[in-house]
């Protein structure tokens, strides 16, 4: 689908992510198998099946041309929002009715693909954009659990993940690497990494608490099938886990992780 060339494959293509968040809406076909209003249809319009057309057109001239040996300017700013103004800007009006739809923002009264822009525009506003990649813990941020900061570059990690679908989950607390290791199971659970192996997985390094897993999260962590007694024990974290030692004194259990969504 992301590597075939369009004389192979042809040009109408979609992503996981694209397809997840269009819901029961979602289609997609080989393009020889589309008749010209499915096309339409697929890319929102006449216009937008043009501007589909003429962006797989550049595409393929540009893949043609035999290289400088120069890399490419990046478009990429200093400033993540503009960033993701520009990446907004950039979506046809399928990836804009899947963005707003993502983001629970009602299209009905969009009838122009200004109208989507524009919304789609508001939300980015709205909505601080999420760094992508590993979500280590910045030096001057301080650990949940012994409320110090770890003073250091990757001194721990925060609980969040990115899903492909853009949402992202966890309570977006940090962890220093000395609680991680220390901090007992009965209040932090058994969910745990280290910064070598944290390091290890690059852009697909993701951690959270035991209790801010939801479902799925624990086969894409571990590899393996969740056990009933980890499920049990997340789902019941409000109400079973309230235990504390001196260590976690006055800071959240187990059980608080998972009821707070920060994001």
């Amino acid at each position: 689908m992301e590597k075939l060339p369009r004389d192979q494959f042809g040009m109408v293509r979609t992503s996981r992510a694209e397809f997840e968040s269009l819901a029961e809406d979602a289609w997609w076909m080989h393009e020889q198998c589309m008749e010209k209003s499915d096309l339409r249809s697929y890319f929102g319009g006449e216009k937008e099946l043009k501007q589909a057309i003429a962006a797989a057109d550049a595409q393929s001239a540009g893949q043609d041309k035999p290289s400088s040996g120069a890399p490419a300017a990046s478009k990429k700013t200093s400033d993540p929002l503009e960033d993701a103004k520009a990446e907004v800007k950039a979506m046809s009006v399928k990836e804009l009715k899947a963005y707003l739809t993502r983001n629970k923002v009602s299209i009905e009264s969009c009838v122009e693909k200004t109208d989507l822009l524009n919304k789609a525009l508001e939300v980015v506003a709205e909505k601080p954009p999420i760094p992508k990649g590993p979500a280590w813990m910045p030096p001057s941020m301080v650990c949940r659990l012994c409320a110090k900061p770890p003073g250091k570059e990757q001194g721990g990690v925060i609980c969040r993940r990115l899903r492909a679908d853009g949402s992202v989950s966890g309570c977006g607390e940090g962890v220093c690497w000395r609680c991680m290791k220390r901090a007992p199971r009965e209040s932090f659970g058994q969910v745990r990494t280290t910064k070598e192996e944290f390091e290890s997985l690059e852009a697909d390094a993701w951690w959270m608490h035991e209790g801010c897993f939801q479902d799925g999260d624990y086969k894409d962590y571990f590899g393996e099938s969740e056990p009933e007694e980890f499920y049990n024990r997340r789902t019941k974290a409000d109400q079973d886990w309230a235990w504390e030692d001196p260590m976690t004194a006055g800071r959240p259990t187990m059980g608080d992780f998972g009821n707070k969504k920060m994001w």
